[in-house]
């Protein structure tokens, strides 16, 4: 504590320089340099011997200091654990790797905010013409994590902080700098957001044909992967109907839950070798199953899965074979 009263009391001086010392003979010189009225950078120069000058080691960038919150920066990793006595993770020190990605999203939802508050003034995207169709392929992903045509928010290219002046601007005067930034941004990567925004509508309205069609397969693929998340399920016993023909066999829910993408479902995430080799007599050695064969999952003595059309549809097939 008296190593970090001592250093603070450094930082908040006219003092540009001066020495610190720690454990017998190490040594640590800092040179504070102003960057302008809030802002100054730290430079060190660290000996374990009691000599500085060997004329081979330079001083070396070590942070950033906010006179005016008194707060540190990116702080070298001596300076913070040598000098302060911090451990290695401690927030009293954001590292710029941190700083980044706060000026990123800070930016980013400045961006978002200029971008929808100007939308249809700047942004006409209904006159805009995209080459590339987009089908239900591309949505699957957002339907499957919830989203609808009314939360699916528009998606475009995002800034990224990489710049070190990023850092400076930002914590120099931060509400000027994400003003100017975001501006510019939006007006050179203009091309490229109103596509993404056009993509974006494109995709609202394929969610919104397939939310209105409750036969779509999705909705059952997602009723089925819901019920397996929801119920944290290892091992299912999975009853599946192909061409008329019912079995019902234990499987693995992690293929169930993470498959949704591929077109089918493989045979290997059968468990039980002989019904892994009834499967092949009954269906065929090259068949798979579909999400669109699964009648019903069961979980212990839980039923999580029912595909109450395919009952229904049974229950009708009975009646006109009457």
């Amino acid at each position: 504590m008296e190593m970090e009263k001592e250093f603070f009391d450094f930082l908040k001086s006219d003092r540009v320089i001066e020495t610190f010392n720690y454990n017998n003979n190490s040594k640590i010189m800092v040179n504070k340099i102003k960057c302008n009225d809030k802002i100054d950078i730290l430079y060190s120069l660290d000996t374990y011997n009691g000599t500085f000058f060997d004329l081979k080691t330079p001083f070396k960038y070590s942070g950033i200091y906010d006179k005016e919150n008194n707060k540190l920066y990116d702080i070298d990793y001596f300076l913070k654990t040598r000098l302060l006595d911090w451990d290695y993770n401690d927030d009293r020190s954001i590292s710029s790797s941190e700083l980044h990605k706060k000026i990123s999203q800070d930016m980013n939802d400045k961006i978002n905010e200029l971008i929808v508050d100007n939308k249809n003034d700047i942004f006409n995207i209904e006159e805009v013409e995209i080459a590339e169709e987009i089908s239900e392929k591309d949505i699957l992903n957002d339907f499957m994590e919830g989203e609808t045509s009314a939360t699916l928010k528009d998606f475009y290219i995002e800034y990224r902080s990489e710049k070190p002046q990023n850092i400076i601007d930002y914590l120099t005067d931060k509400e000027p700098f994400l003003e100017e930034e975001s501006r510019d941004f939006i007006m050179n990567n203009m091309t490229k957001i109103i596509k993404g925004l056009v993509i974006s509508n494109e995709k609202r309205k394929v969610l919104k044909q397939i939310e209105e069609d409750k036969t779509h397969p999705y909705h059952k693929i997602k009723e089925i992967v819901d019920s397996v998340i929801k119920n944290r399920c290892v091992t299912v016993n999975l009853t599946i109907n192909k061409s008329g023909i019912e079995q019902t066999f234990k499987y693995d829910a992690e293929m169930l839950k993470n498959n949704f993408n591929s077109s089918y479902l493989s045979t290997y995430g059968i468990e039980k070798l002989a019904e892994r080799d009834l499967f092949e007599k009954t269906y065929g050695r090259c068949e798979v199953i579909h999400y669109e064969d699964i009648v019903k999952i069961t979980y212990g003595k839980k039923t999580i899965y029912e595909d109450l059309n395919f009952k229904e549809k049974e229950k009708q097939e009975e009646i006109c074979s009457l």
